[in-house]
Formats: structure tokens, sequence, C-alpha cells
């Protein structure tokens, strides 16, 4: 029987989870960076009553970030529209609808709140892990006693005093021990790690702790240097574009400076002799250019093709040892002279499938925009700073299929996704730490 909040989150039409996701999102990312600046020492008793609002529309023309969000998504309308007062409705957010002084008169300040059932509906809609329980330790207190757990008998430093208080001062027995900020695990917390890896495992997928028992990484090290070197072949590529887009540019202008000077007969020779090496530096630049550019597509195809693979073996669990870094170069192989990847399979995580189908779909041309983006959002014409200008835009394909992979290694590096769509099993608590 669906729960309570996974029915509240089934009665949702596509937009209005479109709506609940991206406030999700938002949210989320409030807590997150009071979180972090409470760690590093930076307090704010702002009650959740005021920080959790969330500006949807604000006076003037300026799109807010969810506005924006919600474009890339396609999702639009005039105003907030019905689409806020009916999630109002279902007790999933509470609005605010108000008219407030602006510069140019009164303008309309719309801001919205999740309550708890609506950040339940989205975490059960969208298989988002649960909150920590009392007494469990944050991210980053987490973050540090695997590092503790990894230099063992060594010892890390602790940073902030939240989370020396979460490892040392507050758990009895502590579960580091020092001073001056080094400090080195207890058996006390060697003991909460192997108790409650599999609980943390879940909790923070993006944090890659050893197995206390030994067995091995559910993401090899080797296959993550793998796509690291394909992702700084990319790097290396549009460097040597920028570079050498640069020195052609530097000629063009030296052509132009000596083919317009007007220099007395005696120094004809000379100018010609200048004007001669600009036009031979612009052609060579223009050849480096062109060979930087086939390699940054080609680099870029490898890229995508591995990310893919990759992906595709954590959807399915694949253990990622020597066997899946050797089909994750073949498949770099394989791709390098082919845009076409084969579309990613469904992993079941709301936040990820729309973003890595939308990516695809742009890329298979399945996906099309119903309407254009805001005119504030618009891509702009090429930079120009300090009339330096960008190289060559790449072919539409070809920044397509790098939109992709930079979208499917957002989630794929360090094996994140895979520790969390297939996370390791509970083991036994002892009573004292349930």
């Amino acid at each position: 029987m669906a729960s309570r909040a996974q029915a509240a989150w089934d009665a949702l039409n596509e937009r209005q989870r479109a709506y609940m996701t991206v406030l999700y999102d938002h949210d989320q990312a409030a807590e997150t960076a009071r979180a972090q600046d409470a760690a590093a020492g930076y307090y704010d008793d702002t009650p959740a009553s005021v920080w959790r609002w969330i500006d949807v529309v604000t006076p003037g023309t300026k799109l807010t970030s969810v506005q924006r969000a919600l474009a890339l998504k396609d999702v639009r309308d005039d105003g907030t529209g019905s689409t806020l007062q009916a999630l109002q409705r279902y007790g999933l957010i509470e609005v605010r609808d108000e008219m407030v002084e602006a510069r140019r008169g009164k303008s309309r300040r719309v801001t919205v709140k999740l309550t708890r059932a609506g950040r339940a509906a989205v975490r059960a809609g969208t298989r988002e892990p649960g909150r920590r329980r009392a007494g469990e330790l944050s991210e980053y207190a987490w973050e540090r006693l695997v590092r503790l757990w990894r230099a063992d008998p060594g010892t890390v430093r602790i940073w902030g005093h939240n989370t020396e208080a979460a490892l040392v001062t507050r758990p009895d027995p502590p579960y580091a021990e020092g001073r001056h900020g080094d400090y080195r695990i207890t058996e006390a917390g060697r003991e909460h790690y192997r108790t409650r890896w599999a609980r943390y495992a879940v909790l923070y997928p993006d944090v890659a702790a050893p197995d206390p028992e030994g067995a091995p990484e559910p993401w090899s090290a080797e296959l993550q240097r793998t796509l690291d070197r394909m992702k700084f072949a990319v790097d290396l590529a549009h460097r040597a574009e920028w570079t050498a887009h640069r020195r052609w540019e530097e000629a063009e202008k030296d052509v132009g400076k000596h083919t317009a000077s007007q220099e007395p007969e005696a120094e004809a020779q000379w100018c010609a002799l200048l004007l001669e090496q600009a036009r031979a530096r612009a052609a060579l630049a223009l050849a480096h250019r062109e060979q930087a550019t086939r390699e940054a597509v080609v680099a870029i195809r490898r890229y995508a093709h591995a990310l893919c693979a990759a992906f595709t073996a954590s959807v399915e669990g694949s253990p990622a040892g020597a066997d899946l870094t050797a089909a994750v170069v073949a498949a770099a192989d394989a791709g390098q002279d082919s845009p076409k990847v084969a579309q990613p399979p469904l992993c079941g995580l709301h936040r990820v499938d729309s973003a890595v189908q939308e990516a695809y779909g742009t890329l298979a041309g399945t996906r099309v925009r119903r309407r254009p983006l805001p005119k504030q959002m618009q891509p702009t014409a090429r930079s120009v700073w300090k009339d330096w200008t960008d190289p060559p835009a790449h072919d539409l394909v070809v920044r397509r299929l790098q939109d992709l992979a930079w979208t499917v290694a957002s989630y794929v590096d360090g094996g994140a996704l895979r520790r969390e769509l297939h996370p390791p099993a509970a083991r036994a608590v002892s009573p004292a730490e349930s």
C-alpha cells in the first residue's frame, strides 16, 4: 500500500511535479548552505519558518532562479497561474501573494514555502533519501569520520565547531580524540563507522566510504581515473583551441597593422617581411585551431560514450572492477567516430532521469521546446573581452553531445549514482546504537 506522501505525489500532474521538484531543490539548497555555514562557525538563529520562503515572482522584469529553472523545463505561465494555488489546496506549499512598493510603483511579489507534507511528497516521488535521524552525523561530519577511518592510526584535521562537537564533544565516548585540530579515530568511532556504514551509504551516496569489512569498492579508483583522463583530454583540446584562436587573432591584427601602415621607402622591405611573417603565423595558428577542434570533437565523443557505458553499469549494478573499466574504454574507442550514443536507461530517480533523458532527447532531436526561452535567457552573441573573441562554436550535435556528457558525469562521477541505486545491505545495529 502506497504511503500518504507517495499518494500525494501520484495525484499531481507533470506540471505540478515540475514545480514541486524545482521548489524542493531551492529549499534543500538553502538548507545545505546554512548547514555548511554552521559547520564553518557562522551561526544564524533565523527560524526555518523565515528562511524557507522562496521567491517565485519578484518586482520588476528580472527572472527569479525558480522561473529560470522552470523555463529550462519548458514550464512557464503568466504570473503564478493556477498551479501554485492547486499545490496550496493540496497542502504541499504555502503561498504569499502580495503587492509591494517597487522602483516603478506597486508590483507583485509571490513567495512560496514547502510544507512538511510537500517535502515528504517530493522525497517519496523522486526517491530522495530521507532526512537524517536524531544522533546521526551530518554529511560533512560523516565525511570527516570516513577520513579518520582511512587515516587510522594517523590524524586528520577537523574544521568547524559543529563538526568537532559531533565527533568529539557530544558523543560519549567520543568518536575522535586529539587536540589543536588534529584528531585520530577512537574505538567508539570505529564501532559507529562499522554499525552505521550501510545507513550512511544510503543517506550520503556522494561520500565514498570504504566497506568496514574490506569488501571491494563499488566504484574502483582505476575506473574513475580512466574517466578523469578522458575529461582532461576534452579540457586539453579546448585549451588548445583557445590558444590557437588567440594566436590567430594576434597574427591577423599584425597583418592589418602592417598592411595599413605607410612606411618610408627605405622601410618597405622590412614591412613586407613583417607582413609575410604575420600571414604565415595566421595560417599556422588557423591550422592548429582546426586540428585542436578535430581533437576536441574526438575527445568529446570518447568521453560521452564512456560515461554512458558507466551510467548503464551504475543502473544495472555491475561490479566496477577491471572488466568494467575495460568495457568503458572499449565503448570510448568504438564511439570516437560516431556522435550517436545509445539512450541511457531509466534509473528510477526522478531528478536523474529527467535531466539525463532531457539531454539525450535534445541530442537525438526527440525533445522539441514548445516555447522559446525568455529573452533574459536567450543566448548572447559571441563574447568580446578586450578585443578578443571566442573560438568558433562547435557543431550543434557536438555541443549537445557535450551537454549530455556533462549531465551524465554530474551523477556518475565518484560512483555516487552506483551507491545510491545499489546501497549495501544494512547490518545489525547494537542496542546502544539504536
